[in-house]
């Protein structure tokens, strides 16, 4: 990915001194973005530091309506902090479920497991009579 060059010339120059993984990382950058040298790359990473993400994730609006609700009723400041807060709570949920509700839905299949074996053996029994 090509970046456009600033019109104003460069007039600073920063001397910074990078361990050799920063380094390989920095012409690692250079090659995936097609930049023609190391002070593009940096020129590129200074703007990615400061333009707003491309990448973020839209959220469906019925989920987008109750993150606002929820900044709305006070319980969040603003969005970010309203989805934090539902994935805050969700992940106790699940923390519940498996520490909580999982042991007695693996009793209950374990039961209805046993139970559908007994029926079985004995639906072979009862065949077993049969044929005498």
């Amino acid at each position: 990915m090509r970046t456009a060059r600033s019109q104003a010339p460069a007039t600073h120059f920063l001397g910074v001194r990078l361990t050799l993984e920063e380094e390989s990382l920095l012409e690692r950058f250079q090659k995936d973005h097609d930049l023609t040298n190391r002070s593009e790359a940096i020129r590129a990473l200074v703007r990615a530091g400061v333009e707003p993400s491309t990448t973020a994730v839209e959220l469906p609006a019925t989920l987008r309506n109750e993150l606002e609700e929820i900044v709305e009723d006070g319980y969040a400041r603003d969005l970010d902090s309203a989805l934090a807060l539902v994935v805050h709570l969700g992940l106790g949920e699940l923390v519940r479920t498996h520490a909580e509700r999982l042991p007695s839905l693996r009793e209950r299949a374990r039961t209805a497991a046993e139970r559908r074996a007994s029926q079985r053996k004995a639906d072979r029994e009862g065949r077993g009579l049969l044929r005498r």
